[in-house]
C-alpha cells in the first residue's frame, strides 16, 4: 500500500510539473538597429517587460493564462503575436524596417509568420477614405475581396495549428462583418451626407449571425468591436427615427438585448466612458445605467463623470480659462465676453484633430465677420511647446491659438471632464454653456447651430 501511495504521489507531482512547464512560452530574439531597452508583451491581463542587451538580443520565459493573441511592442512599433502554452518563439527584426523584416522561428512560428504576412497585406488595402465612399454595390465587392484575400492567406499558410486556424477564421469573419456594419456611419462622415441610408440588402448575408454570443465577447477583441459597432448602428437609427438622445437609446438597446451579465455591463460602461453627455438626457442615462450596473468600480467611475457633467448642462456658467496666446500675452474667457465662443481642444500629436483643421479653417473663414470667436486650445506637453508654435506657423492656423498650462491636467480640461480629443465646446455671449460637446467643424450641423445663434 505504501509503495502504491508513493507511486501515486510521484505521478501527481510529475503531472503538476508538466502542467507547470507547458504553461510557459520560451521567447527570444535579436533586434537590429535597435534603440529600445525593452521588449513588451501584453494582453489578456498579462504584461511582461523583457530587457534587451546591448547587442540587441533578449530572452525570457513567459507564463500565459491561455493560447491567444497578444501584443508585441518595441519602442513605438507594435505587432500582434500569438502565444501558445509550451511553445517556443524566436524573432529576428530590423527596427528600421519593422513590418517588412519581422520573421519568426520556433514551434509557434507558422502562426506568427502568418500574422506578420497578414499585417503586410492589410497595408495594401484600399485607403479607408476611398473604401467607405464607394456606392453600396461597389463597397460590397471591395470588402468581399478583402475577406477572400485574408481567408486565402490563412488557407495557404503551412504548419498552423487547427486551434489557431479556427480561431483566426472567426476573427476574419468578425472583422468582415464589422466593416459592413460601419459602412453607413462612415459614408455619412466622409461624404457629409448625413441623410444617407444603406439599403437593408447590405446586411442580408449575416441576418442570422449571433450578436449575443457572450463567450465570443469574452475571448475575441474583434467580436467586441463588432458588437459595439452593431448596437451603435441600431441605436443611431432608432435615435434618428424617433428624435431621441443617442446615448440613452444605446443604453436602452443594450438593456433590451442582453440579460444582466458582464457583456451588458461592459458594453454600457465602455460607451459611457466617452458617450455620456451633459444634456437633457443626462439624468435618464445615469439612472438607467445605475439600475442595471453590477460592477461597483464601473458605477463609481460613471458616477464621478455624471457629477462633473451635471455642472456642464446647457445654460450653466462655463468653467473659465486664461492661457498663453500664440501672438503674445494671456487670453481668458472673460476677454471674449460679448461673442459666441467656439473652442477646439486639440494637440499636435492628435491625428483626428489635424484632420479637422481644413474644415475648421473653412468655418473660420465663412464666419469671419460674424460675432464669434474661434479658440484653439492645445493640450500639448511643455516639451512640445516649440512643435506647437511651428505647426501653427506651418499650417497657417487662424483664430485664437492658446496653449494649456498642464496638458490633460489643465483646469479647463478637467473641469469639462475631457478624456478624448478633438473636443469642441460652444459658449454664449455671457459665458454660459450652449453645448459642452458641440459638433465638429466637419459636421454640417455646426453651421446650422451657428446660423441660429448669430
Amino acid at each position: 500500500m505504501r509503495n502504491i501511495l508513493l507511486l501515486l504521489f510521484f505521478i501527481t507531482l510529475i503531472s503538476c510539473e508538466n502542467d507547470y512547464k507547458t504553461s510557459y512560452v520560451i521567447i527570444d530574439g535579436e533586434l537590429i538597429n535597435n534603440n529600445s531597452s525593452t521588449v513588451n508583451i501584453s494582453g489578456n491581463g498579462f504584461e511582461k517587460e523583457i530587457f534587451v542587451s546591448e547587442d540587441g538580443s533578449f530572452s525570457d520565459t513567459l507564463f500565459v493564462n491561455k493560447n491567444d493573441y497578444y501584443s508585441l511592442r518595441i519602442g513605438r512599433e507594435s505587432s500582434p503575436v500569438y502565444l501558445r502554452k509550451g511553445g517556443t518563439l524566436t524573432l529576428m527584426i530590423d527596427i528600421e524596417q519593422f513590418d517588412e523584416s519581422l520573421t519568426y522561428s520556433g514551434s509557434i512560428a507558422p502562426e506568427n509568420n502568418y500574422l506578420a504576412a497578414k499585417y503586410l497585406v492589410s497595408e495594401q488595402e484600399m485607403a479607408f477614405d476611398k473604401v467607405y465612399v464607394l456606392s453600396q454595390e461597389k463597397f460590397i465587392l471591395e470588402v468581399n475581396k478583402i475577406y477572400k484575400i485574408y481567408t486565402d492567406l490563412l488557407n495557404a499558410s503551412q504548419g498552423i495549428s487547427e486551434e489557431f486556424k479556427q480561431k483566426e477564421y472567426k476573427e476574419i469573419e468578425f472583422a468582415h462583418i464589422n466593416n459592413i456594419e460601419n459602412y453607413e456611419q462612415y459614408y455619412q462622415y466622409l461624404t457629409k451626407d448625413l441623410d444617407f441610408k444603406a439599403e437593408e440588402t447590405l446586411y442580408k448575408d449575416y441576418k442570422d449571425f449571433n450578436f449575443n454570443d457572450t463567450e465570443a465577447y469574452e475571448t475575441s477583441n474583434a467580436y467586441k468591436r463588432l458588437l459595439e459597432t452593431h448596437y451603435q448602428r441600431i441605436a443611431q437609427n432608432e435615435a434618428n427615427n424617433n428624435r431621441k438622445d443617442l446615448t440613452l437609446t444605446y443604453l436602452e438597446t443594450i438593456n433590451n438585448s442582453f440579460s444582466d451579465g458582464s457583456v451588458k455591463e461592459q458594453l454600457m460602461f465602455n460607451y459611457l466612458r466617452y458617450g455620456m453627455k451633459a444634456n437633457d438626457a443626462l439624468e435618464s442615462v445615469y439612472k438607467l445605467y445605475k439600475s442595471s450596473s453590477q460592477n461597483s468600480d464601473n458605477l463609481s467611475k460613471v458616477t464621478s463623470s455624471y457629477k462633473v457633467l451635471t455642472k456642464l448642462t446647457p445654460g450653466k456658467a462655463s468653467p473659465k480659462f486664461i492661457y498663453e496666446n500664440y501672438i503674445g500675452g494671456m487670453t481668458g474667457l472673460e476677454d471674449l465676453a460679448g461673442k459666441i465662443v467656439y473652442i477646439d481642444v486639440w494637440a499636435t500629436w492628435c491625428g483626428p484633430c489635424l484632420r479637422e483643421i481644413p474644415a475648421l479653417k473653412s468655418l473660420e473663414n465663412d464666419y469671419y465677420n460674424k460675432n464669434i470667436a474661434f479658440v484653439s486650445l492645445s493640450i500639448d506637453e511643455k516639451k512640445d511647446y516649440q512643435k506647437w508654435r511651428t505647426m501653427i506657423a506651418d499650417k497657417e492656423l487662424t483664430g485664437i491659438q492658446l496653449m494649456a498650462d498642464n496638458n490633460w491636467n489643465s483646469s479647463f480640461v478637467t473641469s469639462y471632464g475631457i478624456k478624448g480629443i478633438p473636443r469642441f465646446i460652444l459658449i454664449d455671449t455671457v459665458g454660459n454653456i450652449i453645448n459642452s460637446d458641440a459638433p465638429r467643424p466637419s459636421n454640417p450641423e455646426i453651421r446650422k447651430i451657428l446660423d441660429e445663434l448669430l
